[in-house]
């Protein structure tokens, strides 16, 4: 007998991309009668782990070798809980209980590392440990679930924090499972993206010295709704080298966009904000009266998009046609640090008041 399992995420925004947290149900198929999704990591903590206090990885990943190599050593970087060990399989039974979520599969490219053991410690007690001392410590969600009010199940998925939007994603998902008395297999999957290589002639030059950011708000026409042409509201023009070339790294450090996984069901409030969004244009010259150098527009507010769905587009005077990048990198999410309205501000150092993606 096939039975629904309902889940509800309690997700956290990434670091200056506002301060509301988005709660998205899905229904997904399985085995287990409810899977309810517990919210981990929702809130401010003052705590940091040790993997936290880390340099974050930001190597630009270009190939399913580097992914590889990458995804080895997080699972390498994992540590083992206590009253475990490490198995090289596990029995056919519990192996067909402890398969990846199939939602949990949502970039384009990636490679996944599993691992497995066999432990007598609590299951709660062994995500707490993982999230507290392994290398993956920021939370997205967990959840547990079971038959005939039984808890049989449980799982969390991780994060870790990167240096840059093309060093990942990188993540840990963690699924633990009940088979015998007071004996729990484990499965653990380091999983990391790796992205298409950009051309050249698609990046903001290093000779940028001069920076205009236009930012477009929707104007509607009386009570029917409908977005007419964007109107510009501000306009901020800085010289300031290390914040010309701090906004560049964002672009330059943005995926090609490379859509993947089903249209996502978004809630009715975010059709109205999909064609109405808020625009950014960012205009990068050498001096002030030279021609443009690139050219960037983005979007934000909220997002209801495949993971790699096309967030902004780049042209230059090599690349008049442009090419389409993206910030949206997790369908469940925005991924720490690759918002680039939320990089803009960094770069600026102060709130440009810019909609967050969410």
């Amino acid at each position: 007998m096939d039975h629904t399992r309902h889940a509800t995420a309690c997700l956290r925004p990434a670091i200056g991309d506002g301060a509301r947290s988005l709660l998205r149900s899905t229904a997904l198929a399985g085995s287990l009668a409810l899977l309810a999704i517990s919210a981990t990591g929702c809130g401010n903590s003052g705590y940091q782990s040790p993997a936290a206090r880390r340099s974050r990885p930001s190597t630009p990943l270009y190939s399913e070798r580097a992914a590889g190599s990458a995804a080895g050593g997080l699972l390498a970087a994992v540590p083992l809980p206590v009253k475990t060990h490490r198995v090289g399989q596990l029995t056919v039974a519990d192996a067909k209980r402890l398969v990846r979520p199939g939602n949990s599969e949502r970039f384009a490219k990636s490679v996944d590392r599993p691992a497995y053991w066999i432990s007598m410690d609590r299951p709660l007690a062994i995500l707490a440990f993982l999230a507290a001392n392994g290398p993956a410590p920021k939370p997205q969600y967990s959840g547990y679930g079971g038959v005939r009010g039984r808890t049989e199940g449980w799982s969390e998925t991780l994060e870790v924090p990167t240096g840059t939007p093309l060093s990942g994603p990188r993540q840990l998902f963690v699924s633990v499972v009940l088979t015998g008395r007071a004996r729990y297999a484990v499965r653990i999957d380091a999983v990391v993206a790796w992205h298409q290589r950009p051309p050249a002639s698609s990046l903001v030059p290093s000779s940028a010295r001069w920076l205009r950011v236009t930012v477009l708000e929707p104007a509607f026409h009386g009570f029917r709704g409908e977005p007419s042409r964007p109107r510009r509201t501000r306009s901020l023009i800085t010289a300031t080298v290390h914040t010309v070339q701090a906004v560049a790294d964002a672009v330059n450090e943005l995926p090609v966009a490379e859509p993947t996984g089903p249209q996502p069901s978004c809630p009715a409030m975010s059709i109205a904000n999909s064609f109405a969004r808020t625009k950014i244009i960012l205009t990068f010259r050498r001096i002030p009266s030279g021609s443009s150098l690139a050219e960037a527009v983005t979007d934000t507010g909220y997002v209801c998009d495949r993971a790699g769905e096309a967030s902004a587009k780049i042209t230059t005077p090599r690349l008049w046609h442009g090419l389409l990048l993206s910030d949206h990198l997790n369908s469940v999410t925005v991924t720490e640090g690759a918002s680039l309205a939320g990089r803009i501000e960094a770069a600026f150092d102060h709130r440009l008041h810019l909609p967050a993606r969410r």
